[in-house]
Formats: C-alpha cells, structure tokens, sequence
C-alpha cells in the first residue's frame, strides 16, 4: 500500500495488459502455448471487485448522512464514470472510424456507439480486424449501468442473493451454449455468459466489505483449489479426453483463482515480485492500461496506414515480425499519452469538482 492505493495492482494490470498485446500482435504463425486470454479475465473479475467495493462505501457514507441520496448518487456515478471512461472510448472509436476499420464500414458503427458490440460479434462468429477487443468493453460498460441498481437500490440482505443469483447465470447458459446457437455464433461472447466474472469479483468485496481480510488463509486456500481445478480442466480438455461436463465451471473457477490473486497484490507481494510490480515503468502502464487496451488493437491498422511499405509480405517472420511488434507498442503508446494528455487529465478535473466517489 502506498498512501491508501493498492499500487501492486496497476503493477498487475501492467503485467495483464501486455500480455494481452503480446497475444494480439505476434504473427498467427507463431505457436500460442500458453492461454493469454486469462489476463483479459482478470480485468473483468477486478472491474466487479472494484466497481462494488466502491458502491458499498458510497452506500454507507449516504445512508449514514441520511434522507434520499439514490437518485443524485445515481447520476453522480454515471456521469463520473462517463468522463472517465466514455471520452476516451469515443475517442477511440473516432481513431478506428479514420482508420476505416473494416467493422466501421457501413452497418456495424452503432454496434459500437452503443456498447452492444458483443452481441454483434456474437452474430458475426469472427474477430473483425482492429476493433475486435470492444467486446470486452461493451460487457464492462452494460456492467457499469446495471451495478448500481443491484448494490444501492435492493435491500441490503438481498444483495449477496442477488449477486450468488448472477454469478450462477454465467455456468449455467455455458452449460446450454448449443441452445443459443440458432440466434449467435459465439455465444461465449454474450452478456450473462461472463457473469460469472463480475459477480464473483463482486463477493469477494462484499466479503472483505463485511470485515473479510484479504490475508485470509481460507481465501488462499480456496484461490488456489480453483486454480488447480481450472488447470485440471483445461488440461483434459486441451489433451481431448472427457471433461464430464465440467467445463461450464472452468472460467469460474479461473475467476475465484484470480479473486485470491487480487487479495494478495492488494495486501502486497515482497521482494523481487514487489520491486518488479512497483517499478515505475510498470506503474506507468498500469496506470495507463484502460488506454493501451483500447488503442491496442488499432494499432496495426494505424500503423498500416503510415507505413504501408511494411505489408510486402516480407515482415511476417523474424525479426521483420518483431519490428512490426516493436512499431505497434510506439503507436499504441503515442495514442494512449495523447488520449491522456487531451482527454483524460482535462476531465479528471471535471470529475473532482463533481465530488469524489
């Protein structure tokens, strides 16, 4: 801890968020051993730890102060929310929009607006080029309108039910993915489908809300159970052999394992995971991770249209292929300062004279 904040988590979003760039920018040619798609799944798991531990605080401190608080704290939180992760989102759109990005041609653009792409790549049943990581954040935005309601308007002996009601839907339309088939492609890639993520970063606030320390040998010992089960998972399943239906539960039990992750970087790592996670650099792209993710993967287009001499086919392997990596992580740095340097620190402004949350 440093001053109150969790510094060793921005070190972990760091971590995350390049190996989810490393995963989209290396060649489709080299091998993919391990799953770097587990990362993106922290992220969702942190957003629901997060987003409910800040709303629970924000609970207390109003219904202590007394009278009607709802409404107003309603639409304080969306438009705090809105300066801090909408502009630059737009802003992101308009990159990709400039760009022409295969899926901002014609009728696929207010997917996007509207945060409901994930439906659309639902139907699609592919990545589209340069826009295909908005899935995520559409899900993170339905998630950010929706919390609100469920921690600040149920009553309290309501919100752990509501929450276990939740998490169960993800497993559970796993378990009946074939039903959706007729409707999506990838119904992997739908709302209720990640549930689980959220709602299971949520009761882990919940716990340490109601006086759960995030030292907890229990929460240790049960991270570590899920993690061993999700291996044992993957693992049959990645050899072919019968998984017994159990692999509706395998990103659920990735999410508990990451629950006690989170516990341990909030409480802090020592020795060289501490000064590894705590570097300035790292703490710099950690700060600056909900940036890289969105121009991360409009990189390569961006850098298409700048340097279009590098697309002969011939900086596909070796180090023509790191250099192509080497000129995406400059672009998508460029773009993330200048998005914070033109958006996000004007409004971070903007965003304490509304009042802190």
């Amino acid at each position: 801890m440093v001053n109150g904040r969790a510094v060793q988590l921005d070190g972990v979003r760091a971590v995350a968020m390049l190996a989810i760039c490393w995963d989209h920018w290396c060649p489709a040619s080299w091998p993919r051993v391990f799953p770097f798609e587990v990362f993106l799944f922290l992220f969702l798991v942190l957003t629901g730890y997060l987003i409910t531990g800040s709303l629970l605080r924000e609970r207390d401190r109003s219904e202590a102060r007394g009278g009607t608080w709802k409404a107003a704290a309603l639409k304080t939180y969306q438009i705090r929310r809105g300066l801090r992760i909408l502009a630059p989102y737009y802003a992101a759109l308009a990159v990709a929009w400039i760009v022409r990005a295969p899926d901002m041609i014609g009728s696929g653009l207010p997917w996007y607006v509207f945060h409901v792409s994930n439906f659309h790549m639902a139907q699609l049943g592919y990545w589209p080029s340069g826009t295909n990581h908005f899935w995520s954040l559409a899900i993170q935005q339905q998630f950010y309108l929706v919390w609100p309601f469920v921690i600040w308007f149920l009553p309290r002996r309501l919100v752990v039910p509501a929450i276990l009601a939740l998490t169960a839907i993800g497993p559970a339309t796993r378990m009946f993915h074939e039903f959706f088939l007729p409707w999506f492609t990838w119904p992997q890639v739908l709302t209720w489908s990640c549930f689980d993520y959220f709602g299971i970063g949520a009761l882990l606030a919940v716990a340490v809300h109601r006086g759960m320390s995030l030292e907890s040998p229990g929460l240790r010992w049960l991270s570590v159970a899920a993690l061993c089960g999700y291996l044992g998972i993957f693992g049959l399943h990645a050899l072919g052999w019968p998984t017994f239906g159990l692999r509706a539960f395998q990103q659920t039990l990735l999410a508990v394992a990451w629950c006690g992750f989170i516990a341990a970087a909030s409480v802090g790592f020592s020795g060289i995971s501490r000064q590894f996670l705590e570097h300035p650099a790292i703490q710099r792209v950690g700060q600056l991770s909900y940036g890289l993710y969105l121009f991360h993967n409009l990189a390569p287009l961006v850098t298409g249209k700048l340097c279009w001499f590098l697309w002969d086919g011939s900086f596909e392997h070796g180090p023509g292929a790191f250099l192509l990596i080497i000129l995406y992580a400059a672009v998508t740095w460029g773009l993330t300062l200048a998005s914070w340097r033109w958006i996000e620190q004007p409004l971070q402004g903007v965003r304490a004279r509304i009042g802190p949350r």
